[in-house]
C-alpha cells in the first residue's frame, strides 16, 4: 500500500520545523479568483450537471473561491468552487465574479508549489539574489535555556491550546528552548525539552535565562561566497511511518475527501484493521487518512476519527542530508555526506479543549448577519456546534456572539444572542494529580465525553472512571427503549415529552393513553434520547447517575443523614414490632449486610415514597393489607385490575426467606428491598442508577427489559439526591460511564415544545357523492364517484384539534375521468398529514 499524502495532510502533520519560527497549519500556496453567490440559495453540486447531487448550499451574498470552470453538455458554463475544504460545481450565472484574489490549499487546484534549492555552483553568482529570495525567517541556533513560571504548566504536543498534554511542569523547572515561533492563534510558543520529554509551551509561561544566537534560515542552502573553501547544501526529507488502528462502528464510511462531502469509496465495520497515514482537520471534525482492505481490494481515503481506535501512532520522520563540497583540512576528506534524523509522533487520537467552543440551545434559533435585526443567515437547533469568535453588545441590551459554524457543507459566520448559546466547559488549566491515569481511563470514550469529564476530574482528582462499552448500536438501543409503555412521564408533561405512537396517543380524541394507574403517559423518543445520552449528565449533579453502587466502608451514617435531612426519614421511627431505629443508621447497616450502597438505598426509598412519605405503600393501613410495608415498591405496578400499591403490598405479604418476606415491619421491608436490589440488579452488573434505568449491560435477564423504574426521570432525580451524601467531601468514588456505537455527533437535546401534535381531520366531505371508505381520521386515501355532468366539487374539512390548520378545502373544477385532490392537516407543532381524494367523473 503506497502512501500518497496531499499537501493538506502533510501540513497538518507538521508539528514544528526547527529551522523556522513559524508553526504552519496548512499550505495555502495557490491564488485564485473569487465570486459572490447571487442566487437566493446557491446549490453546489457534485458535478457540472444540474441533475447531479447537491453537495452543499451557499447563501446569497456569500463568497466562494473559483478553482476553475467547465462547459457542461447543455452548453452552460459551470464554476468549480470551494468553501473551506468543501468543493463542488455551481452554474456560472449564479455567481458574480469579483476582483478579489484568495489563497487556497494547493491540493484543491491540483498543483504543488515548486521548491527551489540553491545549488553550490550557482550560489557564487547569485549570492545576493538568493539571500533575498530564499530567506524565510529568523531561527534559533544553539538552544536557549529557561525556567517555568507557573504552576502545573502544560507542555503540549503541538503549539496550540487544542493540543494534547505531554507532561506538566512546575515553577522553577529548567527547560532547554529548542526554537520559538508564532502559532496560528497569534501567540509566541517555545519548543522546549525537559528531561527526556519534548513539547511546546507558551512563551509567557517561560522566563529565558540564556539567549541563543540568531541566524538566518533559508528554504535552500546557505549562500556561498566565491572565496569559501567549504559550502554545504541541505535537503530535508520528511517521510511518514504509518500507524495502525481498528474501526469502531458498523458500516463506517471511507470517503475520498476529509469531510462528509467526499465520495464514499468503501465501508468497513468494527474490528477492521486500518493503516493510518495522517490526520486532516476539516470543517466538522478531524479525519484520519487510512488504507484498508475492502472486499479484497486496497482502498484509501478518510474516516472520521470518532470511528477509529488507534493502536499505533503515526510517526513523522525528518531526515536531513548534508553534502560537504570542497576540502576538509581536519579530516582530509575531499567530500562527505552526513545524515541526521528526528522522529516525531503525530497523535491522531488527541484533541485538546477549545474554550471558545459552544452549541445552540433552542429550536430554530436565527443566526443573523448583524446583531438584533440583521438578515437571517440560517436557523439552527439545539446541539449544533459553534465557535465563538468575539462578543458585542446589541441595541436590544443583549450580548451577541459573532460565531462561525458548519452548515450544509460550508463554513458560515453570523451573530446569535448569547442566551441562546451554551458554552462548552473549558478543561482545567491546572493539572490534578494522576492526570495520566485519568486520561488512560477515558481513552476509549468518544471525544464528545472527554472535556466534561476533564472538568469534573479537575475538581475531584480522587474520583475514578471506568469506560463501559455496551457494544450496542445507539439507534437500536434507543428504538428498543422507545417501545410504548417502557418509559413513562407524567401525563401532565408538555406535549413534546409524550409519545405520539398510535398505542400512546389517540389522535381521534386528541388524548394520550395513560399507564400505571392513570398518572403516566409513554415518553417520547426525543425525551428518552435525552435521558439515555450519558453526555447530558457529565456534570456535578448528573455524574452520580453513573456512580458504582456497591457497598464501601467510606459510606457513612453521617452521609446518609445528609441525604435524609428535611425528609420523613430524617429522624427515628417506632416500628410495628415495638423497636425504634434511626433511618440513617439502618440504611448503613443494611447496605453493609447486602453489599449495596446505603446512599442508593436511601435515595431509592425517597424516589419511591416521596419526601413526605405519605405513600400508602408504607402506611401499614391499607384495607385488606394492614401491617405490610413496601419501601422500594418492589412488584408495585398495575395489573389484573389492581392498582400498583395493592400489587406491591401483595408482594410484601408473600413468603420468601431470601428477601425476609413477609415485610410486616418497616425494618424488614427495608432489608428485603435492599436484598432484592442486590440480587436482581447490583450483582448482575446493573450497579449504577443509569444501568438500573436502562438495562444495556445485563444480558442474563434480557436487555431493555430488566429495568427497575419506568419513570424516565427517576435516575436523574436520584442522582441529585445522591450528591447530597458527598457534599463537603471528596471521597474515592468510581463512576461507570457507558457508551454506544455510532452515537450522534452532538448531544441529544431535551424537547421543549408544548405545541399540539394532532394532524387528524375530524370531518371530510366532497360534494356529489360518498367517500369510500367512510371517513375516519386514521385513513388517508379515499375515492368518490360523481355524476358525469358534474364539473366541480366542493371539499369541506375540519380538524380534530382547534390549534391545527386545514388546507385544500374549497371548490375545484374536475375533468372527465380521474382527478386527484389533496387536503392537508397541519398540527400546531408543524407536523402534517396529507389526505388523498381520487375523484372519478
Amino acid at each position: 500500500m503506497k502512501c500518497r499524502s496531499t499537501m493538506g495532510v502533510v501540513a497538518a502533520l507538521l508539528l514544528f520545523e526547527s529551522i523556522a519560527v513559524a508553526f504552519p497549519a496548512q499550505t495555502y500556496g495557490a491564488t485564485v479568483s473569487s465570486g459572490t453567490v447571487k442566487a437566493k440559495s446557491g446549490f453546489v453540486r457534485s458535478a457540472a450537471d444540474a441533475k447531479s447531487a447537491v453537495s452543499f448550499c451557499v447563501a446569497s451574498g456569500n463568497e466562494v473561491a473559483i478553482l476553475g470552470e467547465e462547459k457542461a453538455k447543455d452548453g452552460k458554463t459551470w464554476y468549480k468552487v470551494c468553501v473551506g475544504t468543501s468543493v463542488g460545481y455551481i452554474r456560472s450565472d449564479l455567481v458574480s465574479k469579483t476582483n478579489n484574489k484568495v489563497n487556497v490549499a494547493d491540493s484543491l487546484v491540483g498543483s504543488k508549489q515548486a521548491s527551489t534549492t540553491a545549488s553550490a555552483s550557482s550560489a557564487t553568482a547569485n549570492t545576493a539574489a538568493s539571500a533575498t529570495a530564499n530567506t524565510t525567517a529568523a531561527a534559533t541556533t544553539g538552544a536557549s535555556t529557561g525556567t517555568v513560571k507557573g504552576t502545573y504548566v502544560r507542555m503540549r504536543k503541538n503549539a496550540s491550546l487544542d493540543s494534547g498534554v505531554v507532561t506538566y511542569l512546575n515553577p522553577g523547572d529548567a527547560v532547554s528552548i529548542i526554537a520559538e515561533g508564532k502559532a496560528g492563534d497569534g501567540a509566541i510558543w517555545y519548543q522546549v525539552k525537559s528531561k527526556d520529554q519534548t513539547g511546546f509551551v507558551r512563551s509567557d509561561l517561560i522566563t529565558k535565562t540564556a539567549a541563543a544566537t540568531a541566524t538566518t534560515a533559508t528554504t535552500a542552502a546557505t549562500a556561498a561566497t566565491s572565496t569559501a573553501s567549504n559550502t554545504s547544501t541541505g535537503n530535508v526529507v520528511k517521510t511518514i511511518e504509518p500507524g495502525t488502528g481498528l474501526v469502531k462502528g458498523v458500516n463506517v464510511r471511507i470517503r475520498s475527501l476529509a469531510g462528509t462531502t467526499g465520495d464514499i469509496v468503501g465501508t468497513v465495520s468494527t474490528g477492521c484493521e486500518l493503516k493510518l497515514l495522517g490526520v486532516e482537520k476539516a470543517t466538522d471534525r478531524e479525519w484520519i487518512k487510512v488504507e484498508a482492505t475492502v472486499s479484497g481490494k486496497n482502498v484509501s481515503g478518510y474516516i472520521a476519527r470518532d470511528y477509529v481506535t488507534v493502536t499505533k501512532e503515526v510517526k513523522e520522520v525528518t531526515q536531513t542530508t548534508q553534502t560537504l563540497v570542497g576540502s576538509d583540512s581536519s579530516a582530509g576528506n575531499t567530500g562527505s555526506t552526513a545524515n541526521t534524523g528526528t522522529t516525531k509522533t503525530v497523535s491522531v487520537n488527541d484533541t485538546g479543549p477549545r474554550t471558545n467552543q459552544a452549541s445552540i440551545k433552542g429550536v430554530g434559533v436565527r443566526i443573523r448577519q448583524a446583531p438584533v435585526d440583521g438578515n437571517v443567515v440560517c436557523q439552527l437547533s439545539s446541539g449544533h456546534p459553534l465557535t465563538i469568535n468575539k462578543e458585542t453588545s446589541g441595541s436590544d441590551d443583549h450580548t451577541w456572539y459573532q460565531v462561525s459554524f458548519s452548515y450544509l457543507g460550508s463554513e458560515r459566520e453570523g451573530y446569535v444572542r448569547s442566551d441562546l448559546v451554551t458554552k462548552a466547559e473549558a478543561a482545567a488549566q491546572e493539572a490534578p494529580v494522576g492526570s495520566e491515569d485519568f486520561e488512560e481511563s477515558i481513552k476509549d470514550l468518544p471525544d464528545t465525553y472527554k472535556n466534561s469529564l476533564r472538568a469534573i476530574h479537575a475538581k475531584h482528582p480522587n474520583w475514578k472512571f471506568e469506560a463501559v462499552d455496551t457494544g450496542l448500536e445507539w439507534s437500536a438501543a434507543l428504538l428498543a427503549e422507545s417501545s410504548v409503555g417502557k418509559n413513562l412521564v407524567s401525563k401532565n408533561s408538555i406535549a413534546s415529552w409524550k409519545s405520539t405512537a398510535p398505542q400512546a396517543y389517540n389522535q381521534s380524541t386528541n388524548q394520550w393513553y395513560t399507564f400505571d394507574g392513570g398518572s403516566w403517559a409513554s415518553a417520547s423518543p426525543e425525551l428518552i434520547a435525552y435521558y439515555m445520552d450519558p453526555r447530558n449528565f457529565l456534570n456535578e449533579s448528573g455524574i452520580y447517575m453513573f456512580e458504582k453502587l456497591d457497598y464501601s466502608d467510606t459510606q457513612t451514617t453521617a452521609g446518609v443523614a445528609k441525604m435524609l435531612t428535611g425528609t420523613f426519614m430524617s429522624g427515628s421511627v417506632n416500628d410495628a414490632d415495638g423497636a425504634t431505629f434511626e433511618y440513617s443508621e439502618l440504611f448503613r447497616q443494611v447496605g453493609s449486610q447486602t453489599g449495596v450502597s446505603p446512599y442508593l438505598l436511601a435515595g431509592r426509598c425517597l424516589q419511591e415514597q416521596g419526601v413526605g412519605g405519605n405513600s400508602q405503600s408504607i402506611s401499614g393501613k391499607v384495607s385488606g393489607h394492614e401491617g405490610y410495608y413496601n419501601y422500594f415498591n418492589v412488584g408495585a405496578y398495575a395489573y389484573s385490575g389492581r392498582s400498583a400499591t395493592i400489587n406491591g403490598l401483595i408482594y410484601a405479604a408473600g413468603s420468601d426467606e431470601t428477601q425476609n418476606r413477609p415485610w410486616n415491619t418497616r425494618a424488614k421491608a427495608i432489608y428485603g428491598g435492599a436484598k432484592y436490589l442486590a440480587d436482581k440488579f447490583v450483582s448482575k452488573g446493573q450497579n449504577t442508577l443509569y444501568f438500573q434505568k436502562f438495562n444495556v449491560v445485563n444480558k442474563e435477564n434480557t436487555l431493555y427489559s430488566h429495568q427497575y423504574m419506568s419513570n424516565i426521570q427517576a435516575a436523574s432525580s436520584e442522582s441529585s439526591r445522591l450528591q447530597l451524601a458527598y457534599l463537603g467531601d471528596d471521597e474515592v468514588l468510581t463512576f461507570r460511564i457507558p457508551y454506544y456505537k455510532n452515537m450522534p455527533d452532538t448531544l441529544c437535546a431535551k424537547p421543549t415544545s408544548d405545541s399540539n401534535p394532532n394532524t387528524y381531520l375530524a370531518t371530510l366531505s366532497v360534494s356529489g357523492g360518498e367517500l369510500s371508505p367512510a371517513f375516519s381520521g386514521v385513513y388517508d386515501n379515499y375515492s368518490i364517484t360523481v355524476p358525469s355532468d358534474q364539473e366541480s366539487v366542493e371539499i369541506k374539512a375540519t380538524a380534530v384539534c382547534s390549534s391545527s390548520s386545514v388546507g385544500g378545502t374549497g371548490v375545484y373544477p374536475i375533468q372527465p375521468g380521474v382527478n386527484t385532490l389533496y387536503v392537508g392537516c397541519k398540527a400546531q407543532n408543524g407536523s402534517i398529514k396529507a389526505y388523498t381524494i381520487t375523484i372519478y367523473r
